[in-house]
């Protein structure tokens, strides 16, 4: 149960958490996503909609949380369900951050090799990146809703300075027509789409920390809200400027984008240097809330202090983010994570939606 003031956080503090947790390696990675799903100039209408199905699902993960205050998803499933099956659904909630912290600390390591620092092994970035992950996550979740408070106001400013920078390059003509081939690409759009806003189950253990927590539908709205700004200007700006052809032979199509925009005399002539940079704050930040989750369950599972799980999920980390052997291995466990995702944000809630229904009838 959550009691000390310290481990409070704001409405605000929340909203910006939920976009962080959302953003990761999205940001590069979900138009080539989009383009292989749909086909058609359309993406941006899948992204839309994708963030309208994330904010229903977080009202009904914050709607759940809220029926048990100060209490995460770790303990209100073992009261609802049973001290056995609720840890069994913790465990899975557990392995699900743990692999997503892996899957960032590794997609950050190939981008950088590719981008900044080809000599250095994968190994070494990953080790590097998850050691400063570890000192963030042992000053607990307000150190870590601070760094975001701080930090997400700046990047949001370069991020769209990026893209005005990048308007130039954007041919209208690549964005037509609107529903050219009817209204089934953008059918075919919605899963991955929808999948790119994974993150919004963090309300399933933020609700908790909440000093307002009937606030907490809030959070769920202005955060996907500001991602769903964020997607819908990257992918007009991606899709308008290298089409929906090319945008699916690209892995990394946003880092191509920032590569076309020259600025001669700028301080950053070179802007995909400083793009990365940007961005793997932005990763860290994923990877960050997915440790402390993680390591947050273990500590309320088995009732020890989390400190132990911290160091301990270190080199389940490490293994996790190295077990692919190259980048198709790194996307195939994205798949993956996505499908755990709709486990943990809409199968556990609504199962544990029907556990309260069926508790409080034997009450009655």
């Amino acid at each position: 149960m959550i009691t000390h003031p310290k481990d409070q956080i704001t409405l605000s503090q929340a909203a910006v958490t939920v976009a962080a947790a959302i953003i990761g390696i999205g940001i590069i990675t979900m138009p080539r996503a989009g383009a292989e799903a749909v086909g058609t100039p359309d993406i941006w209408i899948s992204t839309i909609i994708g963030g309208l199905i994330a904010i229903v699902v977080g009202y009904v993960i914050v709607k759940l949380s809220q029926k048990f205050p100060g209490k995460t998803f770790y303990e209100y499933s073992q009261l609802l369900t049973g001290s056995f099956l609720g840890r069994i659904l913790g465990f899975f909630v557990i392995v699900y951050y743990t692999l997503l912290a892996a899957f960032e600390a590794r997609a950050m390591a190939e981008v950088t090799r590719t981008y900044l620092m080809d000599q250095t092994p994968i190994e070494v970035t990953v080790i590097i990146f998850i050691s400063v992950g570890a000192y963030l996550v042992f000053g607990g979740i307000n150190s870590i809703v601070r760094l975001f408070e701080l930090y997400f106001p700046v990047m949001a400013f370069f991020f769209f300075l990026i893209i005005a920078l990048s308007v130039g390059n954007v041919e209208l003509d690549n964005l037509r027509p609107v529903l050219g081939q009817g209204i089934m690409p953008v059918a075919k759009g919605l899963e991955p789409m929808a999948l790119s806003y994974l993150g919004v189950e963090v309300m399933l253990i933020l609700t908790a920390f909440m000093k307002e927590p009937n606030k907490a539908q809030k959070a769920v709205f202005i955060g996907v809200s500001i991602m769903i700004i964020f997607y819908l200007a990257m992918i007009v700006t991606v899709i308008g400027a290298l089409t929906v052809t090319e945008t699916k032979l690209l892995t990394w199509p946003t880092m191509e984008l920032v590569k076309s925009i020259e600025l001669k005399g700028f301080f950053f002539e070179r802007f995909e240097t400083f793009f990365i940079m940007l961005w793997i704050l932005t990763t860290y930040t994923t990877f960050v809330i997915s440790f402390y989750l993680a390591a947050l369950g273990l500590s309320q599972i088995f009732k020890q202090k989390i400190n132990y799980f911290i160091y301990g999920l270190l080199p389940c980390m490490y293994i996790g983010a190295m077990y692919p052997e190259n980048i198709n291995s790194v996307f195939k466990l994205g798949d993956y994570l996505g499908y755990m995702d709709i486990v943990v944000a809409v199968i556990f809630p609504c199962v544990l939606w029907v556990a309260a229904l069926v508790r409080r009838n034997r009450h009655e």
